[in-house]
């Protein structure tokens, strides 16, 4: 049974649509109804239906204006839209907002009921599709692209070929469609109800098939993860990502019973930084433990976040291969390089990285005293290193772990903390705003839209828009007070443009109409 809400503000016409279909013959359950848009939002929230069905022509929202805000909060739910307006162009427009039928009204209990068992068919269909993770790829087109990408996301390749040979073979397989794409890479794992890694190679299909909604793309199960390379243009990147990866984290729930949690990069524009992304992408996932949300962009909790210390780990590996067969000029002047427009972080990096490849380049040779004859020299680094291990030592080191733990868990939480503060200030400074939102709040903050809404219910438990009610309506509350404003006045200087939007608002959070309060409060007359 695929769960449904259904909305309508005619109360009578909700019920008779309630009790008149069979809705079960059909598939479905009805676990919920609304009579406005801003109540189907609430209970879209708390029931998560598989299918809303809403009419189009309602006050304070329209089903087209609540297809497109249920889209932003559950990309996975799907709409039907009853309307009374056969007009094509509206209709493309509802089909941008997961609205698969846009029926006409009037339309009897039995036309709709036939049509519901077609809309199950269909769903049965695509759900099945995700579950078994069915590819219509060709096997051969596949394995080449696998081929291809895999080295460069794991930085397993043995050549160093330019960008530009590496665009035009990316180009030839299809995996980027014009000059100027770039790149983002996703890495997600999937978790049984017992906390159990279940990922394996179905999952791949499973998210090609959401992603794939939105963003060309392309995955590979690697080390019990599922890693997916997305391709879009620099613009369309960050929009194109914060949909479908809600959706895979919603539809893992709905459909597999299971906990997805996901890791994303930064977006690159070139296909040799793609290990570093790749790294990235697997930090970023690792945060999720924090409790802080399912989804996790790199920038979310590393906005200093770079490619130099990537880049020293990549070039360590060149190093180590010239320390055994390369000659003494090419050392000196690859360390040259290595050096040149590093910061003073990434040279301190660069120094300790350098150190432990000689290290261990040096203590494989069947020569014992080869290590100690070269860090026991007395030259300028090696002179302050000790390596007289003892148990005192151990627990120095033991020592500066912890240290560097609670440097780190302290920055995070102030960090945290940070960031719920400064988006309360935004609420604060822009509540009169009709249009602020958590997009534009997580823009501002430069961080995700997903890592800040986690962020806010975990430390506020409220969401952000709650939080924008809430600082709307105590705005109201002392309008109506301590001036004589109108109650249209007081609407648009709160954020509502529409005045019985506002009314309705001010109703369910103080259990009044906005004069009503006034009068209670001042003993006034109508305003």
């Amino acid at each position: 049974m695929y769960s449904v809400l259904v909305v309508d503000d005619e109360a009578r016409q909700r019920e008779a649509v309630i009790k008149s279909v069979d809705w079960q013959g059909a598939g479905f359950n009805v676990v919920g109804d609304a009579e406005n848009g801003i109540e189907a939002l609430e209970q879209l929230e708390k029931l998560e239906p598989v299918l809303i069905l809403t009419d189009i022509k309602m006050p304070l929202m329209t089903g087209l204006e609540l297809a497109r805000k249920a889209r932003e909060v559950r990309p996975a739910t799907k709409l039907v839209i009853l309307s009374g307006y056969d007009d094509f162009e509206y209709a493309q427009e509802a089909f941008k907002y997961n609205v698969i039928r846009y029926l006409l009204k009037p339309i009897s209990a039995q036309e709709l009921g036939d049509e519901l068992v077609k809309i199950r068919e269909e769903m049965d269909y695509e759900f099945e599709q995700l579950k078994s993770g069915t590819s219509d790829e060709n096997t051969s087109i596949r394995l080449e692209k696998a081929e291809f990408l895999l080295p460069l996301l794991l930085g397993t390749g043995d050549d160093n070929y330019p960008d530009e040979v590496l665009l035009q073979t990316a180009k030839r397989l299809g995996i980027v469609k014009s000059d100027g794409d770039c790149f983002s890479v996703v890495v997600s794992k999937f978790k049984n109800l017992q906390g159990k890694n279940v990922t394996e190679s179905h999952h791949m299909d499973f998210v090609n098939a959401i992603v794939g909604k939105y963003a060309d793309c392309e995955s590979f199960l690697v080390n019990g993860r599922i890693v997916t390379l997305v391709t879009s243009t620099p613009a369309d990147m960050s929009t194109k990502l914060r949909l479908p990866v809600i959706e895979m984290v919603q539809s893992a729930k709905k459909l597999l019973s299971q906990k997805c949690t996901i890791g994303i990069s930064q977006t690159v524009d070139r296909p040799s930084l793609l290990a570093f992304a790749c790294t990235q992408a697997i930090t970023a996932r690792r945060y999720t433990s924090d409790g802080a949300g399912d989804i996790r962009y790199i920038n979310d909790q590393e906005p200093k976040s770079s490619f130099e210390y990537e880049a020293v780990d990549k070039s360590v590996d060149r190093l180590e291969q010239l320390l055994k067969v390369g000659t003494k000029q090419e050392i000196n002047d690859y360390l040259e390089e290595m050096f040149a427009g590093k910061s003073r972080g990434g040279i301190d990096y660069l120094i300790i990285q350098i150190l432990a490849t000689a290290h261990r380049c040096v203590s494989v040779l069947s020569d014992a005293n080869a290590l100690s004859e070269l860090f026991s020299s007395n030259n300028f680094i090696t002179s302050r290193l000790s390596f007289d291990y003892n148990e005192r030592y151990k627990k120095e080191l033991i020592s500066l772990c912890l240290n560097a733990r609670d440097m780190i868990s302290r920055s995070q939480r102030h960090e945290s903390e940070s960031i719920c503060d400064k988006a309360l200030q935004i609420i604060n400074n822009e509540y009169m705003n009709e249009d602020l939102s958590l997009t534009d709040a997580s823009e501002k903050l430069g961080v995700s839209p997903n890592y800040l809404s986690a962020l806010i219910k975990k430390t506020k438990s409220q969401n952000f828009v709650s939080l924008v009610t809430e600082r709307r309506m105590k705005a109201a509350s002392d309008l109506l007070l301590c001036t004589s404003m109108k109650i249209f006045e007081i609407s648009q200087k709160c954020g509502y443009s529409d005045q019985h939007y506002f009314s309705y608002c001010f109703k369910r959070y103080y259990g009044m109409s906005p004069n009503k309060y006034r009068e209670e409060h001042l003993g006034s007359g109508n305003v």
